[in-house]
């Protein structure tokens, strides 16, 4: 019961880069390229596989996540979900599509990879700015 609320709220507040009022899912953006925002998503789905929370912070994250979620906060909370799933196995299925913030105006990339791992499959939503810099990550 702990650790499935500890797994719901760090998801939750690892998407803050991306609730910050964007709106639903719409198409992707011209300032993307769909095979560009895929493999960065597959970048940082490894990244963390390999538990390269500082590299993933420093060099992936944007200003927001970088204030949302530090490389500790990934080591407590991200890392032991992904432990539990066993070694990666693959990609599995990949969506892509845009959001735009209708404060800001600011449009955003958002990757849904779904993944296999050995004991389970797990999904991840990345959602990426215009500099491909991570703006919203989730875990379920």
């Amino acid at each position: 019961m702990k650790k499935k609320r500890i797994r719901t709220i760090a998801g939750m507040f690892l998407l803050a880069g991306l609730l910050f009022g964007c709106s639903g899912s719409q198409r992707l953006s011209d300032h993307f390229d769909e095979a560009e925002v895929k493999a960065a998503a597959e970048e940082v789905i490894q990244t963390l596989n390999s538990k390269e929370v500082e590299a993933l912070v420093e060099e992936q994250w944007n200003t927001v996540m970088k204030n949302a979620a530090d490389a500790d906060m990934l080591k407590e909370q991200i890392v032991p979900i992904v432990e539990e799933l066993g070694e990666f196995e693959g990609f599995d299925k990949e969506a892509v599509t845009g959001a735009k913030d209708p404060d800001t105006e600011q449009e955003f990339a958002v990757a849904v990879i779904k993944v296999k791992y050995e004991k389970r499959k797990a999904q991840f939503t990345i959602s990426f700015d215009e500099d491909m810099k991570v703006a919203g990550f989730f875990i379920k």
